[in-house]
């Protein structure tokens, strides 16, 4: 697991039920997680933390098969075995662009009702971009499709 913010630590969370084996990379000193997701996590017997790590590449040619990061205090190399990879890095949406014509939240994200309309009559959003509980790839295809529908209906209603 790549990231060690919120979502990184609770889907290593997750993963450690159903692995052999987590190993978490930071790229920060800490873990940014809440800290009732790090206690979880360190209780853990078979996850491993490591901070200040700069991932550097993934390998394998047919197959995920390691990964390989830079020690961010040391610079050393170092390469870990392994059979997947996830990313779990938090990004702040892009939406700078939109400044004065939706409404957005303090993070930036588009603030969408249940059809994905937003604040401008007739602009409709979805995905990673909006308010939406979850930033997976599954539920930005529903969000899509919701807002599709969404901005159908408006059509044929205006």
């Amino acid at each position: 697991m790549i990231g060690g913010g919120n979502s990184g630590i609770e889907a290593a969370i997750d993963l450690a039920g159903i692995v052999k084996h987590v190993t978490v990379l930071e790229f920060a000193p800490e873990l940014k997680a809440d800290s009732v997701l790090q206690k979880r996590l360190y209780s853990l017997p078979n996850v491993t933390v490591i901070t200040n790590a700069a991932t550097k590449e993934i390998t394998g040619s047919d197959n995920v098969n390691g990964l390989t990061y830079t020690d961010r205090e040391t610079g050393e190399d170092h390469h870990v075995e392994l059979e997947g990879v996830f990313v779990q890095i938090g990004l702040i949406p892009n939406t700078d662009w939109l400044e004065g014509t939706v409404e957005r939240n303090r993070m930036g994200e588009i603030i969408v009702d249940k059809s994905g309309a937003t604040s401008m009559p007739g602009v409709f959003a979805a995905g990673d971009c909006t308010d939406s509980a979850y930033n997976q790839i599954i539920i930005s295809m529903g969000s899509g499709a919701t807002a599709s529908l969404g901005a159908f209906d408006y059509l044929i209603r205006n």
